[in-house]
């Protein structure tokens, strides 16, 4: 069994691993090439930096595309594609290129939350569980049917990364597990219920601002108005309250970090802070760790102690 595997962030490359690991034949490794996002500019002084399924190939002499169509073009001896957080739409004539088709691995159980960003909606949405479906790709959203699907609780002070670190390291036993049954035809493809398709969309960085009234309202434990205008949190139609701030913050504490503006004295300049960690206490958002622009990381105390005339601002 030759796989293809498409994706780019350094959590898939427990998949990698595991599909290595499992589906080695003689010490030939099961994997024919790996199709990732192309190097890009990064830091101040701009270096190309490659992908970690990238730099995870080189270091195994695995041929490395930037182009699915590239799969096409070398004729590539494979049996089968896993998709993990590629980043990219597959065209049609790749998915129907490879015997068993295409798995794609989504952070969700799906039909709910298809799209860009399952993991941050059921924090945001305060879900006590998520899941992770593995599909077989077609040519729309998230749509294939499903292949497995497996349950994941979600606990109190779960972040971003905690959550999807867990979701993924369980989906390597389960992936590789099935792959067999799969290619044998043992396994009943269930198609998903389109009437009960919810969509999330990519994430930006204006997208992590929270204005500093509703902050300061709930640093105090009073109610939020009504007039929610954090759009990432309108588009799920959420009530707005305080642990819904919290739920907020911990969802986007990778990328790109929840954010307010705050005046740091009594000459009126407002900077930029990011809120890095919070937690909930009789019914109020208390801030753990915050970063003001071009400074480090501290905790709320240290930062009143050293800004003492600071005050939310926008």
């Amino acid at each position: 069994m030759k796989f293809v595997f498409l994706g780019t962030p350094e959590y898939v490359l427990p998949i990698l691993d595991a599909l290595n690991k499992k589906f080695k034949v003689k010490g030939e490794s099961p994997i024919a090439a790996v199709v990732t996002q192309e190097p890009k500019p990064t830091g101040r002084n701009q270096f190309l930096t490659y992908s970690p399924v990238d730099d995870w190939a080189h270091k195994r002499s695995i041929p490395i595309y930037f182009d699915p169509e590239d799969i096409i073009k070398n004729s590539l001896a494979a049996d089968m594609g896993i998709l993990a957080s590629y980043g990219k739409i597959i065209p049609e004539s790749v998915i129907k290129y490879f015997k068993y088709g295409i798995l794609n691995v989504h952070p969700s159980c799906l039909p709910k939350y298809r799209g860009a960003s399952p993991i941050q909606a059921s924090l945001i949405s305060q879900d006590i569980e998520t899941g992770v479906s593995i599909i077989k790709l077609d040519e729309e959203l998230d749509h294939g049917p499903i292949v497995c699907q497996f349950y994941e609780e979600i606990f109190p002070q779960d972040t971003f990364e905690s959550l999807r670190d867990r979701l993924f390291t369980r989906s390597c036993e389960v992936l590789t597990t099935l792959i067999p049954p799969y290619t044998q035809g043992k396994i009943t493809l269930k198609k998903q219920n389109d009437t009960k398709a919810t969509f999330t969309r990519q994430i930006k960085k204006e997208d992590a601002f929270i204005p500093p009234n509703y902050l300061d309202l709930a640093l105090k434990g009073k109610a939020v108005k009504d007039d929610w205008t954090i759009p990432f949190i309108k588009d799920f139609a959420i009530t707005p309250k305080v642990d819904v701030l919290d739920s907020f913050i911990r969802a986007m504490s990778l990328w790109p970090v929840a954010w307010t503006t705050i005046n740091t004295d009594t000459s009126n300049q407002i900077k930029r802070i990011k809120i890095m960690k919070s937690h909930l206490e009789n019914n109020k958002l208390i801030l753990d760790e915050v970063q003001m622009e071009g400074k480090s990381p501290v905790t709320w105390r240290q930062f009143k102690e050293g800004y003492p005339q600071s005050f939310f601002k926008s």
